[in-house]
C-alpha cells in the first residue's frame, strides 16, 4: 500500500494541471529560443494578460526552407480540452520529397488568427518568388 501511494504521489507530481501549463508557456518559449538560436517565437497576450496567440518557427526549419519547393501547405485543427483553441500549422516538401514542418501556432479562436499567423510566418521566412500557399481539401 505504501508503494502504491508513493507511485500515485509521484504521478500526481509529474502531471501538470492545464492552468499551470499556460503559466509555464513563457518560460517554455524562452527555452526554445535559447536552445534553437535563430528561431522565431512569439507570445501575444490580451491587455489583461490572458493568452491570445503563440507562434513557433524553429531555426532548423528556417534553414531548411532555403532548399525547399516554394509551396506551403497550411492546415488547422481544433483543440478539444478544457481550454479550447485552434492549432494552425504550415509545412512543405524538401528536395527529397520529405515533409518539413515550418511553423505552428496555437490561437484562442480562428478570428484574425490566420492573418496574424501568416504575418509571423512572413517575418520568419520571408517570401520566395512563385511562392504558393494552399489549404488541404476537406472531404
Amino acid at each position: 500500500m505504501q508503494a502504491w501511494r508513493a507511485k500515485e504521489n509521484a504521478l500526481e507530481f509529474l502531471r501538470v494541471h492545464l492552468v499551470d501549463s499556460y503559466s509555464r508557456l513563457p518560460s517554455y518559449l524562452y527555452i526554445l529560443e535559447k536552445t534553437y538560436l535563430g528561431s522565431v517565437v512569439k507570445l501575444q497576450k490580451t491587455e489583461d494578460n490572458c493568452f491570445l496567440y503563440t507562434f513557433v518557427a524553429l531555426s532548423t526549419s528556417i534553414k531548411g526552407w532555403e532548399h525547399c519547393r516554394p509551396v506551403v501547405v497550411a492546415d488547422g485543427t481544433f483543440l478539444k480540452s478544457t481550454y479550447r483553441g485552434i492549432m494552425l500549422t504550415t509545412s512543405t516538401m524538401d528536395a527529397t520529397s520529405s515533409i518539413l514542418p515550418l511553423a505552428y501556432t496555437v490561437v484562442d479562436s480562428e478570428n484574425d488568427a490566420w492573418r496574424w499567423f501568416f504575418e509571423q510566418f512572413k517575418h520568419a521566412y520571408g517570401e520566395k518568388s512563385n511562392m504558393g500557399i494552399m489549404e488541404p481539401r476537406r472531404c
